[in-house]
């Protein structure tokens, strides 16, 4: 496959896999007992809105899971299994599509599935480093590292 398709296959797989990212978020919230106040990708102003879901034109790179309400206490290991639930998202999606492509072999799964699995440890990798996005917001891996190695614990 050449460089091209890969690079094209591996960009419109990026939103869904952000969009399952925020949406693994949600998930372990819901089982924490949060409840979904809104899903979002970008910044700023949405121009799309289905229910919780919205797109805005800014930073449309990033995404952004909010809970309702979102000063619910939560122990340490609830904010733990909060913050690593998009990464799960993203993990359980690779396995699942790398275990498919190897039950269903087809030259189509040949064509999608490794652009699918490699975006998906991007996106596992990416989000455990400790670094503020370009939006400000800190990084899943960021909150992570405060909230076990910080005496404030802060999750901002």
């Amino acid at each position: 496959m050449g460089l091209l398709w890969f690079n094209l296959i591996m960009l419109v797989f990026y939103f869904p896999s952000l969009i399952l990212h925020e949406y693994g978020h949600a998930l372990v919230g819901r089982l924490i007992g949060l409840n979904l106040k809104s899903v979002s990708i970008g910044k700023g102003e949405p121009f799309l809105r289905i229910g919780h879901f919205s797109v805005a034109r800014k930073q449309i790179w990033e995404g952004l899971y909010q809970p309702h309400p979102p000063t619910v206490p939560l122990h340490r290991g609830q904010k733990a299994a909060l913050l690593l639930g998009g990464i799960c998202a993203n993990f359980i999606a690779g396995t699942f599509v790398a275990g498919l492509s190897q039950l269903f072999p087809s030259p189509v799964m040949h064509l999608l599935a490794p652009p699918f699995i490699q975006l998906s440890t991007i996106f596992i990798l990416f989000n455990l480093i400790p670094i503020r996005l370009t939006s400000g917001f800190p990084s899943d891996g960021l909150q992570l590292k405060r909230l076990f190695f910080n005496k404030n614990s802060r999750t901002d």
